[in-house]
């Protein structure tokens, strides 16, 4: 089960039944949404719903962990996703609406997962991609580690055709790595 995480700033939780009007809005902004391959558009509250359902049941396996960001009003304002892609390796997603960006709200957030990862997970690498034409997810990425390994087109749903991506990577050191002198 995703666990609640607390930062500076914000609240990171599981995601509920709940949420699925504000993660519809969220990634149906055509800000977030280019960034997105995976996202159908429109992205309706029942597509949420669904989402929510399969996160919850990749949540039971331990495979994936999804958290809804709140500011301190209680507002719903990003989401984060780690799911395990293969033994050790996990692939990180995140959104946040327009309006929080340039804050930094969304590296509090990924910091605060990304922690958490290192401390309660057996992976030792985290992948993440983030589209060429974006400018501020490249940037976050490599102001929190990660290192550009490269560029892949991927399918966008929401575009319906490829679109130009750069791979990035995050070598973790996990509590069962780490020797005492």
């Amino acid at each position: 089960m995703t666990p609640a995480l607390l930062t500076q700033r914000l609240l990171l939780r599981p995601l509920e039944h709940e949420d699925s009007a504000a993660l519809a809005d969220l990634l149906n902004r055509p800000e977030v949404a280019r960034g997105l391959c995976t996202i159908p558009k429109p992205f309706t509250p029942l597509h949420a719903s669904a989402m929510i359902l399969m996160v919850r049941a990749s949540e039971s396996q331990g495979k994936e962990f999804v958290w809804a960001v709140e500011n301190g009003e209680g507002d719903v304002i990003g989401q984060i996703g780690l799911r395990e892609i293969r033994p050790g390796c996990g692939r990180l997603g995140y959104a946040l609406l327009p309006e929080y960006w340039g804050q930094g709200l969304g590296r509090e957030a990924l910091q605060g997962v990304l922690s958490w990862a290192e401390r309660h997970t057996a992976l030792t690498r985290i992948e993440a991609d983030a589209q060429e034409a974006n400018p501020t997810s490249r940037p976050l990425l490599e102001r929190l580690g990660f290192v550009l390994t490269g560029r892949v087109e991927r399918f966008s749903l929401a575009d319906h055709g490829p679109l130009p991506f750069l791979t990035y990577e995050l070598a973790l050191t996990s509590p069962a790595q780490l020797h005492v002198a």
